[in-house]
C-alpha cells in the first residue's frame, strides 16, 4: 500500500530534511514531530486485502481505518497473527504490530456485521462522541488564533516571522524555523489539517522558505553576530 496523495512542496536547495503531513510518509525516513512514520504490519494477505477493500468502500485508506480503530480501542478483538503478507501504514508514531492487527480486526468485524456486546457498543459510541466533541473544540480554538492569509502572499521577512510566531527576524535560526514548520504544517494541511486551509498552507510554505533564505544570507554576511 502506498501513502495517499498529500500537499507537498520542494525543499530549498541544500535542505536535507523531508516534510510529511498526517497520512504521508517522511521522505527522509525519520520520525519527525507532527509527521508520520512508515510502519509495515506483517499479516495474512487475505487480511490485508479485507482492510484495503474496507478502506475503498469507506472512501479512505488503510492508514485512516487503522488510525480510527486505534483511537477507539480493540480490547475485545483477537490478534489474527502475522503472516507472509504485509500492510504498510503511515501512523503518527510506531505502534505494536499486534495492537494494529487487533484494531483492524475489530474494525473489520464491525464493518462486516459481527455482533458487538451492548456494553462495548455503548462505550464505543461514547468514545466517538467524546472524540468528535474534542476535535470540534480544538478546530474552533485553532481557527480563532490562526494567522490571516496576507494579500499578495508573504513578501517581507517580518511578515513571515509573525506567521511563525517569532518576535522579530533575528530571534530564530534555521533549526527553529524547520521545527516550527513541522508543528504548524499538520494544522493547516488542506486535506487532513485540523484547520484545513490551502491558502494558509501555501503561505506557511512561502514563509518557511523566506525565513530560511533570510537566515542563510544573514549568517554568510555576518549580520547575525551583530544582533542582540
Amino acid at each position: 500500500m502506498t501513502a495517499p496523495d498529500g500537499f507537498s512542496f520542494d525543499p530549498l536547495p541544500g535542505a536535507a530534511e523531508g516534510v510529511a503531513f498526517p497520512g504521508a510518509s517522511v521522505s527522509a525516513g525519520t520520525a519527525l514531530p507532527g509527521a508520520t512514520v512508515q510502519q509495515p504490519v506483517p499479516c495474512d494477505p487475505g487480511f490485508a486485502r479485507r482492510v484495503a477493500e474496507l478502506a475503498a468502500r469507506r472512501g479512505g485508506t488503510p492508514t485512516a481505518i487503522a488510525s480510527a480503530a486505534l483511537l477507539l480501542g480493540s480490547a475485545a478483538a483477537e490478534d489474527p497473527g502475522p503472516g507472509p503478507g504485509v500492510l504498510v501504514l503511515h501512523l503518527p508514531r510506531r505502534e505494536d504490530p499486534a495492537a494494529v492487527r487487533r484494531a483492524l480486526a475489530a474494525a473489520l468485524d464491525l464493518a462486516e456485521g459481527a455482533t458487538v456486546p451492548a456494553a462495548q457498543a455503548d462505550r464505543l459510541r461514547n468514545r466517538v462522541e467524546t472524540l468528535e466533541y474534542r476535535a470540534k473544540s480544538l478546530a474552533n480554538a485553532l481557527e480563532r488564533v490562526s494567522f490571516r492569509p496576507l494579500d499578495g502572499g508573504v513578501r517581507e521577512v517580518r511578515d513571515a516571522a509573525q506567521i511563525f510566531g517569532f518576535g522579530n527576524e533575528w530571534c530564530f535560526d534555521e533549526d527553529r524555523v524547520v521545527r516550527r514548520f513541522r508543528e504548524l504544517a499538520p494544522v493547516y494541511h488542506p486535506d487532513t489539517g485540523v484547520v484545513a486551509c490551502r491558502e494558509r498552507m501555501a503561505q506557511l510554505i512561502e514563509a518557511r522558505n523566506l525565513l530560511i533564505r533570510h537566515v542563510r544570507v544573514a549568517y554568510r554576511a555576518g549580520a547575525w553576530r551583530h544582533r542582540g
